[in-house]
């Protein structure tokens, strides 16, 4: 695999395109297009940043790359490709799918910009019983944790609320986050010069250290 050297203007072209032109006839044309100027600097991309994972997990993560194909059985939308990218770093002992339960890293790329930072999607209930009981058991301690992301320049906390849950006990903070159905602790921006440096993943891996105490507490979590 080539190293990493930044993605390209005509990444971004491609994506563009793709988005406009979103049809099996047209990604048939401009396949090994794709291939050169997405797929393979975005692999490149996202085992680079595996490699520095220590950095932000404090330890080697397992890293999974977003297909091209989307899933059209069960949407209205029936455009067959992705215009964006994605990549999620999780905890190596994780097999198969399970990491989509487990909170990880995330860097998604698209023509307007990227995304990144920790989240977790598709908490079970039994994880988000888990998490709160969690909250309750010490809210010192996890306040010190909400308030580190709250005063952080650059990372916000977001995801869909549950709207009859809540512990009016716990102070406004730690409300934010013990209501939370989606677990999202993210950072958006446009297309920046560090989108095209070789630098991007130590960027990344920089900036997400300073996620480290809410991975921990979330990646602590044992659900029944």
């Amino acid at each position: 695999m080539k190293k990493f050297e930044g993605f390209k203007p005509e990444t971004i072209d491609f994506m563009w395109e793709l988005r406009m032109n979103n049809s099996k006839e047209w990604m048939d044309q401009n396949r090994d297009r794709y291939k050169e100027v997405l797929k393979d600097p975005f692999d490149a991309f996202a085992a680079e940043l595996a490699e520095l994972s220590p950095m932000f997990c404090g330890e080697k993560s397992k890293y999974s790359v977003s297909r091209i194909n989307r899933d059209i059985r069960y949407t209205k939308d029936k455009s067959p490709y992705r215009s964006n990218r994605w990549v999620v770093l999780y905890d190596e002992k994780y097999r198969g799918t399970e990491w989509k339960l487990r909170p990880c890293f995330y860097f998604e790329l698209g023509p307007e910009g990227y995304t990144h930072g920790l989240g977790m999607w598709c908490s079970p209930p039994s994880f988000l019983t888990a998490y709160r009981k969690k909250i309750e058991s010490n809210p010192a301690a996890f306040l010190r944790v909400a308030k580190k992301v709250e005063k952080d320049p650059l990372f916000r906390l977001g995801g869909e609320d549950y709207k009859k849950i809540k512990n009016e006990s716990l102070d406004p903070l730690a409300q934010k986050w013990y209501k939370k159905k989606d677990i999202i602790v993210a950072a958006d921006a446009g297309l920046e010069d560090i989108v095209f440096s070789p630098d991007l993943p130590k960027y990344l891996a920089e900036e997400w250290s300073r996620l480290k105490g809410a991975y921990d507490f979330l990646a602590d979590i044992e659900a029944e």
